[in-house]
Order: C-alpha cells, then structure tokens, then sequence
C-alpha cells in the first residue's frame, strides 16, 4: 500500500524558491530519506505533505486520502515535526504533551510516560520547556510526533541539535518504530545520516526531484551515500570538481 503519493506538486514563493513538479511515490514499510542543502525545498514539500501549505498545482495524497480535499482523513495516522518544534516555553513537558493527548480521541494518558521515556526526557517530565537545551526540545517534538501513535512519521532534520549520544538514541528510535511496522519519511542535508537510518532515498535540490533510489543498491555501486550523492551533483553541474 501507497504511504505518500506526490503528483506534480508545486508551490513556489514570492522568491521564486520552492517545489516544482514534485511526483514521488513512498510504499509502507520504507524508511524514506529526503537528502539535498539547506534550502532545497525538503521543508516546504514536508509541509505541503501535512497540509501547512497550499500547493499551486498537484496532489498530495496519504494513505489514499487527498491532504488538500480531506486533511483530517488523510492525517489521521501521521505524526510530523516540521522545522522547530512548536512548543509552549512556560508549560511543563508533560503538559505540552497533553495538550495533543487531549485532542486525540484514542490516545491513552500513558502513552504520554512511554513516548517521555523513549525520548529519554523521563527525569524532565516537569521541567518547563523554556529550560530546555536545543536538543531536548528536538526530543520532545519527536515525543509528540509519536505520541499517537502513528502510521507514518514525517520528521525534518530531526537529529538537528541532538549530540552523538542523542543521534544514535534517535536512529534506534527509528529502528523500534519499522520493527512496528511503521513508515517513516525524514529530511536531512547529511549523507550519512540518511546511509545509517534509510531504506530508500531521495535527493532534492533548488526545488526539484533529482532521483530516488535504494540505499542498498547505492552502496553496491558507491563507497557511501554521500560519495554518491557528491558525484551526481557534480555531474548535474552544483559542484565543482
């Protein structure tokens, strides 16, 4: 079953960046990494995927429901965490996630525990946000994307501020959550992080899709994902030699 299907999705802004002719198609199951710099547009076709934004032209549809036409069906299974995560600074970090356990109809109140204790943010349940480093703020907007308990998780750059510990804690996330049967799309501008966590890649850059492939299959080919992905942008002409 279909996951994510983008159809030349498109949204550009007044400074002409953005995404254009997006298509793209992620099956359950994978574990999907958006790869390309900072301003490629992976933010903007992350939103546009959970309804933040309006595209121009083209279709998202997740799970088979229309985000545009039907976002609360389409949504209904899919946790995100979309640039910085939207926190409230003078709330606890119990209280911030139950703000989201209140809204949800089927999520339990321990779930709230469970996602703190995944996250190692457990001894920080009553800690006011605005006492939160980065990367602990980082963790609890990867708490409340998994709190209701999705199907599918839409993460952009979510190990951004988490230090090595962190990282490696985020990738057994990760790994927990596909032996669940999830699917997971995540952004990121780092090769490897996308090698170490990703079942399929997709590299973005100035706003349009330049391929996909199998991680896998990729590493039978090239020394790392990021050898890979140097030597294509080379070639498209964004690097030079």
């Amino acid at each position: 079953m279909g996951a994510i299907s983008l159809i030349n999705l498109t949204k550009t802004y007044r400074n002409g960046r953005g995404v254009r002719d997006l298509t793209l198609n992620i099956e359950s199951g994978q574990v999907f990494g958006l790869l390309g710099p900072n301003g490629s547009g992976k933010s903007t076709a992350m939103k546009l995927m959970t309804g933040l934004l309006h595209p121009d032209e083209g279709t998202v549809s997740i799970f088979d429901a229309d985000v545009q036409n039907n976002r609360e069906q389409a949504l209904i299974h899919v946790g995100s965490m979309i640039e910085a995560p939207s926190l409230h600074p003078y709330l606890t970090a119990r209280q911030n996630l139950s703000l989201i356990q209140n809204l949800s109809t089927d999520c339990l109140t321990t779930r709230i525990d469970h996602v703190l204790a995944l996250v190692r943010l457990t001894s920080y349940t009553n800690d006011k946000v605005s006492s939160f480093s980065m990367g602990m703020k980082q963790r609890l907007g990867l708490a409340m994307a998994l709190l209701p308990n999705p199907d599918l998780l839409i993460l952009d750059e979510p190990t951004n501020g988490l230090d090595i510990e962190g990282v490696a804690e985020f990738r057994d996330i990760i790994k927990g959550q596909v032996k669940a049967g999830k699917t997971i799309l995540l952004s990121s501008h780092i090769a490897d992080e996308v090698e170490r966590i990703c079942t399929d890649v997709a590299i973005i850059s100035e706003g349009k899709l330049k391929c996909t492939a199998n991680v896998d299959k990729l590493l039978e080919k090239y020394e790392s994902v990021e050898q890979f992905y140097l030597d294509f942008i080379r070639a498209e002409g964004g690097l030079a030699s």
